[in-house]
């Protein structure tokens, strides 16, 4: 699998951000060519090999600042994720987008950063929708919980109240497909 450059900036822009004492010590901590990749000036609109650009970083990020937590720093990723996009390059979504159009929209955005993925959206009722991530081979429960992170604050973004989501079913745990549920007041 291939991960769109905008994402491993979004990843070292959060460790700058939130751990700016300790960002040496990440990359020192990252393999050679993964810390390279992480040197070097990142192009966001080229493919990275998922598992060495993005899968260990964020393993890293877990370990070493979320004391092994995978779902903590998932959240905490995407919700940083999204808080960077949605007040950027994506502003226009959240003026004009009801919270179901804006699941609708965060699922062709998956696709759009991780190949091969296939996600889909749907609604539940007027207070909930839900993604489907059927084709995502090399999945973890951080991505799974970055994608929860990321949407969740881009409904709190659109001026949803009392965001909530759950992971229903999940392809680390076995299941044929992720599941997230997102519900909101």
């Amino acid at each position: 699998m291939e991960v769109k450059g905008i994402a491993l900036k979004t990843t070292r822009d959060f460790v700058r951000t939130n751990f700016h004492g300790e960002y040496s010590k990440w990359l020192r901590e990252l393999p050679d060519a993964t810390r390279n990749m992480y040197e070097d000036v990142i192009d966001m609109t080229v493919w990275y090999p998922l598992r060495e650009a993005y899968l260990i970083p964020i393993e890293t990020i877990t370990r070493m600042f979320f004391k092994g937590n995978a779902q903590e720093c998932g959240h905490t990723l995407g919700y940083y994720s999204a808080e960077v996009a949605l007040k950027g390059i994506y502003k226009v979504f959240l003026l004009i987008a009801s919270p179901n159009f804006l699941i609708q929209r965060a699922s062709k955005i998956i696709t759009t950063y991780y190949r091969p993925s296939q996600v889909e959206a749907f609604t539940i009722s007027p207070k909930s929708a839900a993604i489907r991530i059927t084709e995502f081979s090399e999945m973890d429960l951080a991505l799974e919980y970055r994608f929860g992170g990321w949407c969740k604050r881009a409904l709190e973004l659109s001026n949803c109240k009392g965001v909530k989501y759950a992971i229903r079913k999940s392809i680390v745990k076995g299941d044929a497909h992720t599941e997230i549920e997102f519900s909101w007041e």
